[in-house]
């Protein structure tokens, strides 16, 4: 069999696998972002202990492991082995075993263990063909992976599809509102009118042959999306739409994160200050009796 080509989003993951938790851990504006993520997610938690979860973009597994140790049955599923490999390192140490699934696209179609234990999915989310239809009752993708799906017209397409009746999403996306300031910078004019019709401009990283191409939403097109897949919009916040990352210095006072943290909390779903943010989070639920409505990836 033909060697498998890693596309640039995998094999750039795959690199900062080991390294990923130390980009963030102790510092206070991520700190401070997470803690409102984790806030925001837990009012639409499901209150049924037998919801099954699934982490999609799960990296080193930092949310998804805190619904298995909740108790949850939670899956995770990423581009990256090398991800993969870390959050299953982290089952071990709670003793919990797992099942390792490679569904890249091209894969055979795998048997799924009829078990309760942990699935890693190891799948792009342009074919998630091998996972079952609503099969779970909460989603969550942090860290903005639908930006880097090839399709990502197809990719939340499908994951709606793995929605059960009644299920919850939270995701969050880069901002484009927030892209636009790279091209003022260069004075790329040109550059600016294509990338505002289109959403599309490159992950920037320091070596230049580590970059790849994502997509970068508007608050209007997370509607759409909802929309046109029959999913109720039911919170879109910004995240920080304060500039708590300009001025981070102000956050190691205990004193003033705590009350910058309130205040961003008390107006992160004002839309008139998304523009101020890096990222839109939103949760979306699927009715109980679902239709969907024509989608064009």
């Amino acid at each position: 069999m033909a060697k498998r080509q890693r596309s640039q989003v995998e094999r750039y993951h795959d690199r900062v696998a080991g390294l990923y938790d130390t980009i963030y851990d102790g510092d206070p504006y991520w700190e401070v972002v997470f803690q409102i993520t984790w806030r925001h997610l837990l009012r639409h938690f499901p209150k049924d202990m037998g919801t099954r979860c699934l982490d999609v973009g799960c990296g080193t597994g930092r949310w998804g492991m805190r619904f298995a140790k909740a108790g949850y049955r939670t899956d995770f599923l990423d581009i990256s082995r090398k991800m993969l490999d870390q959050v299953g390192g982290k089952l071990a140490a709670l003793g919990r075993p797992r099942s390792d699934i490679f569904a890249m696209p091209g894969a055979p179609r795998p048997d799924l263990p009829d078990d309760s234990r942990p699935l890693l999915w190891h799948a792009a989310l342009d074919d998630l063909s091998a996972l079952p239809s609503g099969a779970y009752g909460f989603i969550v993708w942090q860290g903005d992976p639908l930006n880097c799906a090839e399709k990502p017209g197809k990719a939340f397409r499908e994951m709606a599809r793995l929605l059960a009746p009644g299920g919850v999403m939270a995701m969050s996306v880069d901002n484009r509102l927030q892209g636009i300031y790279h091209y003022f910078k260069d004075g790329d004019v040109k550059g600016l009118a294509e990338f505002l019709r289109t959403g599309k401009t490159n992950w920037i990283t320091d070596d230049p042959e580590e970059r790849y191409r994502i997509t970068m939403f508007t608050p209007g097109q997370i509607r759409a999306m909802c929309r046109e897949r029959g999913l109720e919009l039911v919170s879109l916040v910004g995240k920080t739409v304060l500039p708590l990352r300009r001025f981070r210095g102000l956050l190691d006072d205990p004193g003033k994160r705590a009350e910058l943290t309130r205040l961003e909390e008390s107006l992160h779903a004002e839309e008139a200050l998304f523009a101020n943010a890096a990222h839109l989070e939103f949760i979306a639920r699927k009715p109980e009796r679902h239709v969907s409505r024509q989608f064009d990836a």
